[in-house]
């Protein structure tokens, strides 16, 4: 890489490796320790999140812990504390790089990842297996056999096929759940030959095999324990982005504390859990600092589609998202057009402003950004006020 003297900071903005990050020499906020308390929380986890807050980065940065990169953790929480480095065979699955609209495209996209796997890890091809589910199960075991090591498997963005089908008639959402539910029972199903395995999302669906039954994922999104494995908390912007501050203040031809100030209102102020943690919507910090201004970037970079579908067909008054007070049942719920409130919170349109005796939240508008977004943007297009 050319160095420069005066090389500025590299912002990350769109970089969810974990290995370009760090040989990129992208600027990085150390969230290494959560890999080691995932480790001790349990085998099958799930986490959900509002996109663009981390989740791939999370999941790219376990992959890269498991497969030994040692290297790549230097000067890292994690680096710091690991002697081990014991490289484990890892199958991660991108399902937002798959066809999410219909189910043949999903299942091919599954075969092709499998059958990668299988040439990687130089196993036994099944292109004659049509059933993912039992093509995934057999290349578990295989890999766990050949390699004499327990597998990781990591998938991504889980809900895609469900999220982008809830509108799609009974026929085309059987069809997409029939290929969802073959590939995710797997892991449980196979548990004798899984080392760990983590899922993330943006919304919890109790039919996909991850939340049923006796030996269900653990849900880890409301615990205070991972209130900011993924989001910027205030202490880690003031430590890692003093530089950045500065320069979008002398930019603004502010101060350095108006500038924090300003940030504050417009990123900050998520909250996930019962905890006091309050986190920054990281996509948008990030952007600030790279192109020296505070714009809505998060609501430029995409509008959920199915935030657009349902959000349509619901009324409801944007002054009393301010007043809601309810259980952790409904914040979780399904999503559905009779209820907009589970699709608000998961996709981070709302979030925790107040906990009264640890079962009912008060829920309410993050931040300056998502406020604008749903007063100037969607209001006049999806709101009957």
């Amino acid at each position: 890489m050319i160095q420069f003297d005066d090389m500025p900071v590299r912002y990350p903005v769109g970089e969810h490796s974990f290995r370009e990050l760090r040989i990129g020499g992208y600027l990085y906020v150390d969230k290494t320790i959560f890999v080691a308390r995932l480790l001790r929380q349990g085998k099958f986890i799930f986490l959900s999140r509002p996109r663009r807050f981390g989740k791939s980065l999370l999941l790219s940065t376990i992959e890269c812990y498991f497969r030994g990169e040692k290297a790549l953790f230097e000067g890292t929480w994690l680096g710091e504390r690991e002697t081990e480095w014991e490289a484990k065979p890892v199958l991660h699955f991108d399902m937002s790089r798959s066809n999410g609209l219909r189910a043949d495209l999903l299942e091919a996209y599954l075969h092709r990842r499998l059958e990668a796997f299988e040439k990687e890890y130089r196993v036994d091809e099944h292109p004659e297996i049509t059933d993912v589910g039992d093509r995934f199960s057999t290349l578990i075991e295989s890999v766990h056999k050949k390699t004499g090591s327990k597998v990781v498997i990591l998938i991504d963005e889980y809900d895609k096929g469900i999220l982008e089908t809830l509108d799609f008639s009974e026929q085309e959402r059987e069809a997409m759940s029939n290929v969802l539910r073959a590939f995710y029972s797997q892991p449980k199903a196979t548990t004798e030959s899984i080392e760990f395995c983590m899922v993330t999302g943006v919304a919890r669906f109790g039919s996909y095999t991850l939340f049923s039954g006796p030996n269900n994922f653990l849900d880890i999104s409301m615990n205070p324990m991972y209130a900011d494995i993924c989001g910027i908390t205030q202490e880690e912007l003031q430590k890692n982005f003093k530089n950045g501050i500065q320069d979008l203040a002398d930019d603004r031809n502010s101060s350095y504390q108006d500038t924090v100030e300003e940030l504050r209102i417009k990123y900050d102020s998520y909250r996930f859990t019962r905890g006091e943690t309050l986190v920054y919507n990281p996509y948008s910090l990030i952007c600030a600092f790279s192109e020296k201004c505070l714009d809505n970037f998060w609501i430029k970079s995409g509008i959920s589609k199915v935030f657009v579908k349902y959000l349509s067909q619901t009324e409801f008054d944007i002054l009393e998202l301010e007043k809601l007070w309810v259980t952790r049942e409904r914040m979780e719920a399904k999503y559905s057009k009779e209820d907009s409130i589970p699709l608000l919170f998961q996709t981070g349109y709302l979030t925790i402003k107040e906990v009264r005796n640890g079962e009912l939240y008060r829920l309410g508008i993050p931040n300056g950004e998502v406020r604008r977004a749903l007063v100037d943007q969607l209001r006049p297009r999806y709101m009957s006020m």
